[in-house]
């Protein structure tokens, strides 16, 4: 069960596709306060000094300095100051989106973490706030990118344990279908073998596949079998044709040109990088 969950978060992030509305670093005025207003964008709220009040959903906190929330989309949210000694915070507000889906509505996580050595979330949130003001035509990659960085540092401050996967049917379902992948890479998976474990028509199957990870079946698999072939080029002394049995292409020379076309190299030219 831990390593279906396992497997389907790290597929949800391996597909995640990030875009950044606005990143700043705040002394907050006096007079910062909303009420129960619920945004379309999750916000990162990093505490580096001060005393204020937020309310996600229908709990309330007060962060303190060197704690970081996340406050996702659609959840009701309220802030204020609460004295004189105002947040001084970075924070941004962005998208975080697996397909169609929200990252947020398919994962709950804690809704802030206690951040300890904060030189390189500093870093990243500096990084962020710079790309975003500076205007140069390649900073909304660079923005993407450090986002991208931010996100991954908050899920390394969690167990598996600390992150819950909602639990829809769709999600279930989803985690029985990479498993099956993963565990039959060697043989002739097909659409109608996929469809046939959540009971979908082949047709609805590969919409409900791209909804939830951007990309169809048969493209997810085959870059698992890519993923794995790399690894075996790397770590055994298997020839191209075993390794192209193993991982379910049984012609080597088919195998050999999409692998080039996937990595740029033949197998033999990765093997001896």
């Amino acid at each position: 069960m831990k390593h279906d969950k396992a497997l389907l978060i790290k597929n949800y992030l391996s597909n995640l596709q990030v875009d950044v509305q606005v990143a700043s670093y705040t002394c907050c005025p006096q007079s910062w306060a909303d009420f129960d207003y619920v945004p379309d964008y999750n916000k990162f709220y990093y505490i580096c000094d001060g005393e204020g009040w937020l309310k996600i959903g229908s709990d309330e906190y007060y962060p303190k300095p060197g704690q970081l929330f996340l406050m996702p989309a659609g959840v009701v949210q309220s802030y204020s100051t609460i004295s004189e000694n105002t947040f001084k915070k970075y924070w941004c507000h962005f998208t975080a989106k697996v397909g169609e889906m929200n990252l947020f509505d398919i994962v709950r996580t804690p809704v802030f973490v206690d951040v300890g050595d904060d030189r390189e979330l500093k870093e990243l949130f500096a990084a962020l706030v710079d790309s975003y003001h500076s205007g140069g035509f390649t900073d909304a990659l660079r923005l993407k990118g450090i986002m991208m960085e931010i996100i991954a540092w908050y899920f390394d401050k969690l167990s598996l344990d600390d992150i819950q996967l909602y639990a829809y049917s769709s999600t279930q379902e989803l985690g029985e279908v990479l498993t099956f992948i993963e565990s039959h890479l060697n043989d002739n998976i097909t659409i109608d073998d996929l469809a046939k474990i959540v009971h979908f028509h082949p047709n609805y199957f590969i919409k409900f596949f791209r909804d939830h990870l951007g990309c169809s079946p048969m493209q997810y698999i085959n870059r698992l079998r890519l993923e794995k072939a790399k690894h075996l080029l790397k770590t055994t002394d298997l020839t191209v044709k075993e390794i192209a049995d193993m991982i379910g292409f049984n012609d080597a020379g088919y195998f050999s040109k999409v692998f080039k076309r996937y990595t740029g190299f033949s197998p033999q030219e990765f093997r001896n990088i």
